[in-house]
């Protein structure tokens, strides 16, 4: 079950419309009952309104997208329930104008009939009124009550609102709307269904690996259930299917990539990328990408993404600028510069010491991430790997002094975060070391590592027992007062301990240092992963793998 952050001694609705009235500076209004918002500033020069409404879940839209250059009323329903006619019907009459009102509504049969219903009441009174239907969705194409209304209800709405500013009559618009709507088709996919407000359980369950392939903005389940087989591969389906469905010419198209309520924006960045290069591989002209969240299914994971073939005589209104809180800022694609990193002069891969090392920490990295979920980010794993990656790419074949230098290198400039920095000024150190007294490279790692420490403690402001990576570098690098001849088994054997030990200390740096006593109980990611290192070096001076420091350090990542 999931909890919702939503009050209970009022109904979802009242609560979204108070809220967007309170961010909107002013330029929106809210009736309470019948609930509706409309705009308080808008262009004088529109002389007809716009009005739509929808179920509440679906935030920002419908009543983010009132204002100047947006609607002119939005009308919310109960969670995913179509307003009531009668609230229509007074946000009609609230705000209509001259040449009358234009409905946008999305197609589904409650919305139809009673946005149908206030039409007819707002015509007895003398008020013209024209409807545009939003049905896109291209994953209920073959439904009997027609394609459901989703994402490019965002385009039409915007594109509306900056044409209505512009004085055009209600004809012109119904038009105009309705050409949008059959030059756009949305495809969505979902990893997990939303929860319900009321008990908090999801409205659909999935295995590992599944999605919905076409799914609502309601709950409902897809017309089939997909294999995930990567971001890749499934935009390329998804961008291949909408391109196919559209009559896409010279003039191009838009790309709006949506969020369902649970995806994150740097995910949503992902799909765009990944959309933009599936179109342009397919020699599509693409000429403005919009990625965010506007059409919502509550906390559903999943994205969905919307193609509209652009046509020139109405592109400059969806580039328009407008006053609501919640529409797109789209912006026309400028050329793309993309810097590629300076290739080098190694051959990737030449250096088996870093390629093996890099293998070791790809092996480590989920036991690392999952240590680091307790008390981090749980991503050190995944930064330790990517690393030594990296520096396993730009690695030749060479002595242990030159690995050193551009494993160090690696960190330093491949891995952001603490760790990366600071595993890169230990390795800094050691290397330097190393390449002075090649003669005794156990001797020299140890020279090194003292450095590394004066280092890290420098830059960091940490000491040992402040629950970090000194804590395993500090025994690794004096047995007790006195500094270490050499890194040998008893001085990986020491930092392993060093290590453990830290499951009793109360973190006083880094993220663990937020949690208080709930740390306690489990050894520091960071001085697990420096041991680890500290393992790789000492079998790197050595020649060959060490059982027992091995195993010792499978132990403490057991008590993860």
């Amino acid at each position: 079950m999931t909890r919702s952050f939503l009050a209970r001694d009022r109904s979802p609705s009242s609560y979204a419309l108070e809220g967007v009235a309170l961010t909107s500076g002013g330029t929106t209004a809210t009736s309470v009952e019948p609930a509706y918002a409309w705009a308080t500033d808008p262009d004088p020069g529109r002389v007809v309104a716009l009005v739509s409404g929808g179920g509440a879940g679906h935030e920002p839209m419908h009543a983010g997208f009132v204002g100047r250059g947006g609607l002119d009323a939005a009308v919310p329903g109960e969670v995913f329930t179509s307003p009531h006619n009668g609230q229509l019907y007074a946000a009609g009459r609230e705000v209509a104008r001259a040449g009358g009102v234009l409905h946008v509504v999305k197609n589904y049969t409650g919305d139809r009939i009673n946005f149908h219903i206030a039409a007819e009441r707002l015509r007895a009174e003398g008020i013209e009124v024209e409807e545009v239907v939003v049905d896109d969705d291209l994953g209920s194409d073959d439904a009997e009550v027609g394609r459901r209304g989703t994402g490019a209800t965002v385009v039409v709405e915007k594109v509306l609102g900056a044409a209505a500013d512009t004085g055009a009559d209600l004809t012109t618009l119904a038009a105009l709307g309705r050409r949008v709507v059959e030059r756009s088709r949305t495809l969505a996919v979902a990893s997990g269904a939303h929860h319900a407000p009321g008990d908090g359980n999801p409205a659909f369950t999935l295995d590992d690996g599944e999605l919905e392939y076409g799914v609502g903005i309601h709950g409902e389940r897809a017309a089939s259930t997909a294999t995930d087989e990567g971001l890749d591969v499934l935009v390329e389906r998804m961008a291949g299917a909408l391109h196919e469905a559209l009559p896409v010419g010279q003039d191009g198209v838009l790309v709006l990539v949506n969020g369902l309520g649970a995806v994150s924006n740097l995910e949503l960045l992902h799909v765009a990328g990944l959309a933009h290069a599936a179109l342009t591989d397919r020699g599509v002209r693409v000429r403005c990408v919009t990625a965010g969240t506007f059409v919502s299914a509550l906390d559903m994971r999943g994205f969905s993404l919307t193609l509209t073939a652009a046509e020139e005589d109405w592109l400059q209104h969806w580039y328009a600028g407008h006053a609501t809180t919640g529409l797109p800022r789209p912006v026309p694609l400028g050329e793309v510069t993309r810097r590629e990193p300076d290739p080098g002069t190694g051959s990737a891969g030449s250096s088996p010491w870093l390629g093996a090392l890099a293998e070791r920490f790809a092996q480590l990295r989920p036991a690392l991430d999952r240590l680091d979920q307790h008390a981090g980010d749980g991503d050190l794993g995944t930064n330790l790997a990517g690393g030594t990656a990296a520096a396993a790419r730009a690695g030749v074949a060479g002595d242990l002094p030159a690995d050193l230098r551009v494993l160090a290198d690696a960190f330093l400039d491949s891995v952001g975060g603490s760790s990366g920095p600071l595993f890169g000024l230990v390795l800094r150190h050691a290397a330097a070391a190393l390449a002075q007294d090649g003669d005794d490279p156990a001797r020299a790692l140890a020279d090194g590592l003292r450095a590394g420490l004066d280092a890290v403690r420098e830059a960091g402001g940490a000491e040992i027992g402040d629950r970090t990576l000194l804590d395993a570098l500090g025994p690794a690098s004096y047995d007790k007062d006195r500094p270490r001849r050499h890194l040998d088994a008893a001085a990986v054997s020491a930092a392993l301990e060093g290590a453990r030990r830290t499951s009793d200390l109360r973190a006083r740096r880094g993220r663990a240092s937020y949690l208080g006593d709930r740390a306690l109980g489990r050894p520091d990611p960071g001085a697990v992963g420096l041991a680890a290192l500290l393992l790789a070096l000492h079998e790197a001076v050595t020649g060959a793998e060490d059982a027992a420091l091995r195993a010792d350090l499978d132990g403490l990542l057991r008590e993860e």
